[in-house]
C-alpha cells in the first residue's frame, strides 16, 4: 500500500474576543496558538503516515547488511588462478626441444624393428603407470609381441606400489589366436624432473621387457605434444619401414587383430589418418579447464577437424611429413588438435572417422570388444577380464550381432573442410 498522510483542518486561533482584552494581547495569543497548531499537526501527520521513518530505517539496515556481506566475502580465501605451463613468453619452437637431427633418447628398445612390423603401436605412458604397462603386456600386448612368459617371470618379484594402487598378479590367458600380421609395441615415457631423470624401476623394466623408450623432456600433461613429436622422431629414425603407426593411451584396450583387418581391408594405403573424428570444436578459454587454450596460442574461433588423441592410426608414409611440419609449427599443447588437426591440414591430409575407434568409454562386454578396434578408460582389472573372455571361443559364440548404435553412440556431423 502506498504511504500517504491525512489532510487535517487547521485548529482555530481563538473562539471569540473578550471585550476587555487588548488588541496586543489578542495578537500574541493568536501567534502562540498558531505555533502550537503547526507543531501538533506535524507530529500528528508523522505518526499517522507510518512510512517515512520505517522506510529509512529499513534502507539503513539493508545497506549495513550488504556492506557487511561484501566485507566478509573479501575475508574468504580465493582460489588462485592456475598457472599455465606454456606462458606467452615461453619458447614455442618445437625444434629447440625435439632436436630432430640429434639423438635424444635416454633409454630405448634395441633391434625392435630389425624385422619391420606391419604396425608399430606407440603407447604414451606416465612414468608412474607401471601397473598400466604391466597389464597391457599381460593382455592385448600379447598380440603385439609381448612375451607372456617374461611377464609371468616378473611375478616372482615383490609387489610394487605406485601412486594409484598396488600391483597385483592377475591370472590371464595366452592369446587364443595371433593377429594376421606382425605387430610391435613401445611404451613412450619422458624423464622426471630432478637429479635422477630415469628411475631405477624404469631402468629395470626396460632391461626386462625391452619395450620402453624414454625421451629427453619432462613428462607432463601440457608436454604431450612434445611426447607425440618425439614419437614421430623415434619411429622415423628406428622403425621407418613399418607400414602403419598406431598411437594409443595406456588406458586403452586395443583389439590388434581387428585393427589389422581394418587396415588390410581399406582401399587407400597411403596418406591414411583415421580414428574418432571431431568436427567444429571450439577453444576453451576457461583457465580452470583441463583443455584450456590461451588466445595467444590459438586465435581462431574453432579448431580444424581432428582425431581424438585417445587413439589414432596413420600410414607410415605420413610420419616424415608430419614430423617435418610439427617441428616448424609453433607449439600447441593439445597434441591431438596439433598433430591430426593443425599439422595434417598443413600437409593436405584429411583425417577420417572409423567407427571402431571411440574416445567414449564402451560397455566392458566381450561382445562389444570383439567387434571394435579400441575402447577407452578400461581399468587394469577390467582389461584382464575382457582379455580372458575374448580368448574363450565358447563365450564369444553366444554373442549376437550388434547394431551400429551399440558399437558407438557418437558420430561426427556437420564436418566442413576448408
Amino acid at each position: 500500500m502506498a504511504c500517504h498522510s491525512e489532510m487535517l483542518p487547521s485548529l482555530p486561533a481563538s473562539q471569540s474576543h473578550q471585550n476587555n482584552g487588548s488588541v496586543t494581547h489578542h495578537h500574541n495569543q493568536t501567534m502562540g496558538v498558531g505555533r502550537l497548531s503547526r507543531t501538533v499537526q506535524r507530529t500528528y501527520i508523522g505518526r499517522r503516515s507510518g512510512c517515512s521513518q520505517p522506510v529509512f530505517i529499513l534502507l539503513l539496515v539493508l545497506s549495513a547488511f550488504v556492506f557487511i556481506f561484501f566485507q566478509m566475502a573479501n575475508l574468504i580465501p580465493r582460489k588462485p588462478t592456475p598457472l599455465f605451463a606454456w606462458a606467452s613468453s615461453a619458447e614455442r619452437d618445437i625444434a629447440v626441444y625435439v632436436r630432430p637431427d640429434r639423438p635424444t633418447a635416454l633409454l630405448q628398445p634395441t633391434k625392435l624393428c630389425e624385422d619391420p612390423p606391419f604396425v608399430i603401436i606407440m603407447i604414451p605412458s606416465a612414468v608412474n603407470h607401471s601397473l598400466e604397462r604391466d597389464i597391457i603386456r599381460r593382455t592385448w600386448g600379447q598380440w603385439a609381441g609381448s612375451d607372456l612368459s617374461l611377464v609371468l617371470a616378473s611375478d616372482t618379484q615383490p609387489p610394487q606400489r605406485n601412486n594409484k594402487t598396488t600391483k597385483k598378479h592377475l591370472n590371464v590367458l595366452t592369446a587364443h589366436a595371433p593377429p594376421p600380421r606382425k605387430a610391435k609395441m613401445v611404451f613412450l615415457l619422458g624423464r622426471t624432473a630432478g637429479d635422477n631423470p630415469i628411475s631405477s624401476s624404469v631402468i629395470e623394466e626396460s632391461r626386462r621387457f625391452g619395450d620402453v623408450l624414454v625421451e629427453d623432456f619432462v613428462d607432463s600433461y601440457t608436454n604431450l605434444t612434445l611426447k607425440t613429436v618425439f614419437m614421430l622422431k623415434w619411429v622415423q629414425q628406428h622403425c621407418p619401414k613399418a607400414q602403419y603407426v598406431m598411437k594409443v593411451d595406456d588406458d586403452i584396450f586395443l583389439n590388434v587383430p581387428n585393427l589389422q583387418y581394418s587396415l588390410l581391408n581399406k582401399t587407400a594405403t597411403t596418406s591414411y589418418l583415421a580414428g574418432t573424428l571431431i568436427c567444429g570444436a571450439r577453444p576453451i578459454h576457461n583457465q580452470w579447464s583441463k583443455w584450456y587454450t590461451p588466445r595467444y596460442m590459438f586465435r581462431e574461433g574453432k579448431y580444424p577437424n581432428y582425431l581424438s588423441g585417445t587413439g589414432y592410426v596413420m600410414s607410415g608414409d605420413l610420419v616424415k611429413p608430419l614430423l617435418d611440419t610439427a617441428v616448424s609449427t609453433p607449439y600447441f599443447h593439445l597434441e591431438d588438435v596439433f598433430l591430426t588437426g593443425i599439422c595434417a591440414k598443413k600437409i593436405g591430409v584429411r583425417p577420417s572417422d572409423n567407427i571402431g575407434f571411440s574416445y567414449q568409454p564402451r560397455g566392458n562386454s566381450p561382445c562389444v570388444f570383439k567387434e571394435v578396434i579400441m575402447g577407452h578408460e578400461v581399468v587394469p582389472l577390467e582389461m584382464a577380464r575382457l582379455w580372458n573372455m575374448l580368448n574363450q571361443p565358447s563365450i564369444l559364440a553366444k554373442c549376437n550381432p550388434l547394431k551400429k548404435s551399440q558399437i558407438r553412440s557418437y558420430f561426427p556431423t556437420k564436418c566442413s573442410w576448408s
